[in-house]
């Protein structure tokens, strides 16, 4: 169970981290890009938002981890993209796929307890 959990809980924490590094890198910007910054800061905090609920049953609710895993990698080629472009450092890109690594490594095995939970191999809540 606590792998599940992980699961649940480490992309709700980088969710709140992006939205936060985000809403600080915009002070002093004046240009186009505040809107889909701020557009990204409420998806990235609505979305760790929905992660810690779904945290609260996470047997159940073990679906979200799929969609989660889609935006993760979205984000991180996204970062990828950027550091090919030069508007990324290097680190940025790195943590971006260590985190997905982990995120994913996590995630796995939370939905193989999940489904373990779901076909009666292992005793549930």
């Amino acid at each position: 169970m606590t792998a599940l959990r992980i699961a649940f809980f480490l992309p709700a924490l980088a969710d709140f981290l992006l939205a936060g590094l985000t809403l600080m890198r915009m002070a002093g910007v004046g240009d186009d890009s505040i809107v889909p910054r701020l557009q990204f800061a409420g998806v990235a905090f609505a979305w760790g938002i929905m992660l810690l609920f779904a945290l609260a049953r996470p047997a159940e609710r073990a679906w979200v981890l799929l969609p989660t895993a889609l935006a993760v990698a979205g984000v991180s080629v996204a970062i990828c993209i950027g550091y090919f472009a030069g508007v990324v450092g290097m680190v940025s890109a790195i943590m971006a796929v260590t985190w997905a690594l982990v995120i994913f490594a996590f995630g796995y095995l939370g939905l193989r307890y999940a489904h373990a939970v779901a076909s009666g191999d292992v005793y549930g809540e």
